[in-house]
């Protein structure tokens, strides 16, 4: 199964696990673009840095709405110059830097849009493939081809299987900031997002992507969720004197302490998380598992590629 992770530009964290990993990582792929609603291309790279340790072939850079706004992202498929600007820009960035694919990570759009994203992503995959390269999306995770997702409900899996080369599935944010506290990515619904995407999109194209990360909730429903690495969480379990527990049942770790009288619950991937996880996608033999993202786990996480350090 490859490997692969996320970069994000200028992650002094990220970066120094890639400076000590990157053996491991078959491709690395960094979030060094933005596209606006007009489809003009923002570039924010550290390329000079990522190629010391991975070759070009090894790098696809990922083009994101702009600040991931679903507002860009509506705007964007909706409107045919800016599409035909997005493919001109993109054509352009990809021969000049000489990479081989291009990542698109279009996040929010909504259902009344879903042909027109399709036919976004089929407009850009013509383009690339027509001029040599080869085009990975990005999607959410869904467990069905449900019509009342305003997030995932735009995301053709079947439709966008046939077009792209790579498909990958974010697989991660069951529980969010905004919601009620709980496993990041339990294993139950995972099972479930595997078994809808192996019926949709053909088996050598799909990749998971995984959280590295957790999540803090105070439990008085007035506040949102603040994000936290690996580290943090070890400082959390230290500095309050608490236990690291587990829930069977998700296969998720979870910490609980109090801060001014507020009870909080912290849920968090560490390795056993996921080392469950992945045991689960060798067994539907998915191409890859992809991270996000370097710089914010368990650091014993790559401890589970140990063949691959050796090799």
């Amino acid at each position: 199964m490859e490997l692969l992770v996320f970069h994000l530009p200028y992650s002094k964290a990220g970066l120094e696990v890639i400076k000590k990993y990157y053996s491991i990582f078959d491709l690395i792929i960094p979030a060094w673009l933005e596209v606006a609603g007009d489809g003009r291309i923002r570039t924010h790279e550290d390329a000079g840095i990522i190629q010391q340790y991975m070759s070009k072939e090894k790098i696809i850079p990922m083009v994101q709405n702009l600040n991931l706004s679903g507002q860009v992202s509506n705007e964007l498929v909706k409107d045919q110059e800016a599409v035909n600007r997005f493919i001109l820009e993109s054509l352009s960035y990809l021969k000049k830097r000489g990479y081989k694919e291009l990542c698109l990570d279009i996040e929010g759009v909504r259902y009344e849009n879903k042909e027109r994203y399709t036919d976004f992503i089929g407009r850009i995959a013509e383009n690339l493939h027509g001029a040599g390269f080869s085009l990975s999306i990005s999607i959410p995770a869904k467990t069905g081809n449900s019509k009342d997702s305003t997030w995932s409900g735009a995301y053709d899996y079947n439709l966008l299987g046939k077009i792209v080369d790579r498909i990958i599935i974010m697989a991660y944010d069951f529980h969010w900031p905004g919601g009620p506290p709980g496993p990041i990515a339990p294993i139950n619904w995972l099972q479930d997002v595997i078994d809808y995407a192996i019926i949709e999109i053909p088996l050598e194209k799909i990749y998971f992507a995984l959280g590295l990360y957790g999540y803090d909730w105070p439990l008085n429903q007035e506040e949102r969720g603040r994000g936290l690495v690996y580290r943090q969480i070890e400082e959390l379990a230290r500095k309050y004197k608490r236990e690291i527990e587990w829930d069977q049942e998700s296969r998720s770790p979870y910490l609980k302490y109090e801060l001014n009288g507020v009870e909080h619950e912290v849920w968090f991937e560490n390795r056993c998380s996921i080392e469950s996880k992945l045991k689960l996608l060798k067994e539907f033999q998915l191409r890859g598992v992809v991270f996000w993202r370097p710089g914010q786990e368990d650091p014993e996480v790559w401890e589970l590629f140990k063949g691959k350090l050796l090799n």
